[in-house]
């Protein structure tokens, strides 16, 4: 009964201290579970999309406010060029993002064009708490930001991109297109 009071106690401070526009940290506790409390360790999150605190039954972590995240300063994104270089324009995959990109009027020499646009759009989108939650991957907290992708004639297409959470405000390209958004 003691452990269930401190863990609504801890919660209730977490509710009333917390508005939707503040920064956390997540703080995970060294366990042997293998949870997803170890995925979120050392991330931040956006107050209002941010995954459920506590996790589980005994859950042991902390959420310590951050001030917001500054993009190059206490936040970076990280996009390996062979995201575009390698896969989008490979050959070697049958899954139509090449034939998709090159409709939009993009070639394998753009790939450093696009990598640069999607750091510098979605590092913007994430410290300002523009994404969506996705959840726990196999290692990582995953999030999903929408990009604003110039298209030939002037247009532009707004597309999902799937990025990973790394501890102290890192996030990680993993998918540079996972669908279009509204």
């Amino acid at each position: 009964m003691k452990l269930l009071n401190e863990v609504a106690e801890r919660l209730l401070q977490n509710l009333v201290a917390r508005k939707e526009d503040d920064w956390i940290e997540w703080i995970a506790q060294p366990n042997d579970w293998q949870d997803d409390c170890d995925k979120f360790n050392g991330c931040y999150f956006n107050a209002k999309q941010m995954p459920k605190h506590p996790q589980h039954e005994n859950c042991q972590c902390r959420l310590e406010k951050i001030a917001k995240p500054i993009p190059n300063v206490t936040a970076r994104a990280t996009c390996d060029i062979r995201k575009f270089a390698g896969y989008v324009f490979s050959d070697k995959y049958d899954n139509g993002k090449k034939e998709l990109f090159e409709s939009w009027g993009y070639t394998i020499e753009d790939s450093e064009y696009l990598q640069q646009l999607y750091i510098s759009q979605v590092l913007q989108k994430y410290c300002n708490g523009d994404y969506v939650f996705k959840g726990a991957g196999k290692r990582y907290g995953r999030v999903e930001i929408v990009i604003e992708l110039p298209i030939s004639n002037k247009k532009r297409q707004m597309i999902k991109t799937g990025w990973i959470l790394l501890p102290k405000g890192e996030i990680k390209l993993s998918t540079p297109f996972s669908g279009f958004a509204n």
